[in-house]
């Protein structure tokens, strides 16, 4: 019985503190409104009249300003006494200003055509003014005199006056409005105060109600956080990548099951420990800290950011890692959770894809290029006359061994341009010859398609920031797109145009156009607009998207315009550069050469037979050809003889063509080398090698010609063996 009256007592108690509460809430909302209310209308009240009182006085100064002017003028012409000019011309320096501050001060009562009147009146005053004083001036008091006798300055001095009485009228006319209204405002004011203590008092009801619904709110939310922090428990211990918590200086707070497997640990000896302990090279004392402080300032930048690290398992075996750290707020500081994922599947999977392109790259391209080559010097008539099934067949052969070529070289170069290592060797070109040598390269593809090539006129001067082989192969291969996807009997067109710090090379055809569905996807790997292309065009959808990237890299930028049923525009924009001198590419030579009487000797090294056998059919009335497969019978071969030129290939059996380059310039230091291999060559490995021709992107006549070309190049120079 007492602790049921202790309760009501006690609830009793808390109605009041609650009632008493909401009182003095009302009333002082009420004092706090009314005294605001008060403020805000006498502060506006205060700010008409002043603004009145400014305005009226600037009306005054005016009318001072055009008495000066007055009694200045007329002084001036009674007595021809220059002082009286003196308080004319400061008033004459300051009505122009005074003018437009009465504007300013009077434009919140509508009298826009009074002040303009009033600007008007001035003038005329002023100028009738000016008259007077010239006439005086010029030695014509009298007939001055005259003028202001006629007593035209008088009525254009009333009319300035007569409109600043009407300013300074409408003026006080609207305080006295501004007045009245402030005291309808304020009786209005009274009125409402009686409606927001109401609306207070059930303000404050519903607020007490909100507050208990809260309660309930906070209670719910303690559940839901409760088991978001399950499901996050249960996310951060099943997780297959590593997950660890980390303090500001850098320790181990927690640690999930992956991570601790990870570094063959358990979780419970790595809490508390440095995480330095986990990686190959332990950061120097206080350099996690550091990091972790800068990451915290700079969150927007670093955040999520994955790095690469070796760690140490415990028992001190290393593997390479990737590591992202991020910031977490939590309510009294600031926690870091570092992701980590093993990768060392992936880093062997990528060594086997490098090992696997390295053996396609040595592998395929040399017999391809046997095959091709051997295939084209029997269609040519090398071997002798063929009947017409056979070469229809040996066509058909040679056409298939071409487009293996290319699906090799377009999927090559993916490989390199994804993984990074494509080279480019950027520098002013003159985009007349490369284009003059992209289309003569193209002429014979386009023969079979019946197309003709037009490179429109455009200033020979242009010249772009490229590197020139791979410019090249951009523009063979849109060359390529727009011949095959063009109707028989049509034209392909080249043109150029400057653009702002740009030029322009756009490459129409007069194809069928691309249709809405697939121009999204024209420059994705392997891309095709109908599964069909690839077999009626031929290609093997990777051409757009070796350009793009190729175009990318350079620095420029590739898009396209297309009309269903009339054509593709495929444009290429880079940047423009500036030619100091003559930046050419000379033509390569395409006709064969007749057989002169004394032919030059050439040392073909290849660890391939059918590749020597192909390429000595090719030389075949051009050239001698020492040939071998071995690097110790090359050497042996330059020990006896000079020769006109050397074909070397990079990777032999026994050692590498290029250990050759020494020998060779020991013997003839001005010998033509040459690098044919089915390897990319590095820069860095073209020491001493005068031209260096991939297998499959080089056709055999290519290589015939120019190791021709540098022969004869030489002997023009004077150059013996």
């Amino acid at each position: 019985m007492k602790l049921s009256a202790q309760r009501l007592r006690i609830g009793l108690v808390g109605w009041v503190l609650v009632a008493s509460c909401i009182g003095t809430l009302i009333i002082l909302a009420f004092l706090a409104i009314s005294t605001n209310r008060g403020f805000e209308e006498n502060d506006r009240l205060r700010h008409l009249v002043t603004d009145s009182y400014d305005a009226r006085s600037a009306l005054q100064e005016l009318m001072t300003l055009h008495q000066d002017i007055e009694i200045g003028q007329r002084g001036y012409a009674i007595t021809g006494d220059t002082a009286f000019l003196a308080p004319y011309r400061v008033a004459e320096a300051q009505v122009e200003g005074q003018l437009n501050a009465v504007a300013a001060r009077t434009s919140k009562i509508g009298s826009t055509q009074l002040v303009a009147q009033l600007r008007q009146a001035s003038r005329d005053k002023r100028d009738f003014a000016k008259r007077t004083i010239a006439l005086v001036a010029d030695g014509r008091r009298g007939e001055a005199q005259q003028l202001i006798a006629t007593g035209a300055g008088k009525v254009l001095m009333d009319r300035v006056r007569g409109l600043v009485e009407e300013l300074s009228e409408v003026e006080r006319l609207m305080l006295d409005r501004s007045t009245a209204n402030a005291e309808t405002d304020r009786q209005k004011l009274q009125g409402r105060t009686l409606g927001l203590e109401i609306g207070l008092i059930l303000l404050l009801t519903l607020a007490g109600l909100l507050v208990l619904r809260s309660q309930l709110s906070r209670q719910s939310a303690l559940r839901r956080a409760s088991d978001m922090a399950a499901r996050q428990e249960a996310i951060f211990d099943s997780s297959m990548d590593g997950m660890i918590v980390l303090n500001p200086s850098g320790s181990i707070e927690s640690i999930n099951p992956a991570a601790a497997s990870m570094f063959g640990a358990s979780a419970s000896s790595l809490l508390r420990r440095d995480i330095g302990i986990l990686f190959e090279v332990a950061p120097d004392r206080g350099q996690i800290e550091t990091f972790l402080a800068r990451l915290k300032a700079k969150r927007s930048e670093n955040k999520g950011r994955i790095q690469e690290f070796f760690g140490r398992r415990s028992d001190g075996t290393i593997f390479p890692l990737e590591v992202s750290v991020s910031p977490v707020d939590l309510a009294d500081r600031t926690s870091f959770v570092a992701v980590l994922r093993d990768v060392s599947e992936r880093r062997e999977v990528e060594q086997m894809k490098s090992e696997f392109v390295a053996t396609v790259s040595h592998e395929l391209r040399t017999p391809l290029t046997s095959i091709a080559g051997s295939l084209g010097l029997i269609n040519g008539g090398a071997a002798g006359e063929v009947s017409p099934k056979v070469g229809r067949l040996i066509e058909i052969a040679h056409s298939n061994a071409a487009r293996l070529v290319r699906l090799i070289n377009d999927i090559l170069d993916i490989e390199k341009i994804e993984a990074g290592r494509m080279q480019f060797d950027i520098r002013p070109l003159a985009l007349a010859p490369l284009l003059d040598a992209a289309v003569h390269q193209a002429a014979g593809f386009a023969g079979q398609y019946d197309i003709a090539l037009r490179i429109e006129p455009f200033p020979p001067n242009a010249g772009v920031l490229a590197d020139e082989d791979r410019l090249m192969q951009v523009m063979t291969n849109l060359l390529s797109n727009a011949i095959k996807f063009s109707r028989r009997g049509e034209t392909v067109t080249v043109a150029v145009r400057p653009l702002d710090r740009r030029y322009r090379i756009s490459v129409t055809d007069c194809g069928e156009g691309i249709s809405e569905v697939f121009r999204a996807r024209i420059f994705q790997k392997f891309a095709q607009a109908d599964a069909s292309d690839s077999r009626q065009k031929g290609g093997t959808g990777l051409g757009l998207s070796i350009v793009k990237e190729i175009v990318t890299r350079l620095g420029g930028s590739i898009s396209f315009d297309t009309v269903e049923g009339r054509g593709t525009v495929f444009h290429v924009d880079l940047p423009a550069a500036e030619l100091h001198g003559p930046v050419a590419i000379e033509a390569r030579p395409q006709e064969r050469r007749d057989p002169e009487p004394s032919l030059p000797t050439i040392l073909h090294v290849d660890d391939d037979p059918d590749m020597l056998a192909v390429v000595e059919s090719a030389f075949e009335g051009k050239a001698l050809l020492h040939s071998t497969q071995s690097m110790s019978q090359a050497r042996a071969f330059i020990r006896r003889s000079k020769y006109d030129a050397a074909i070397l290939d990079v990777g032999m059996l026994d050692g590498c063509g290029t250990d050759l380059v020494a020998p060779l310039r020991e013997r003839s230091p001005a010998v033509p080398i040459m690098l044919f291999t089915a390897q990319e060559v590095e820069p860095a490995a073209r020491n001493g090698i005068d031209l260096v021709l991939v297998k499959s992107r080089a056709s055999l006549d290519t290589l015939v010609d120019q190791t021709i070309d540098l022969i004869e190049a030489r002997k023009n120079k004077g150059i013996g063996p």
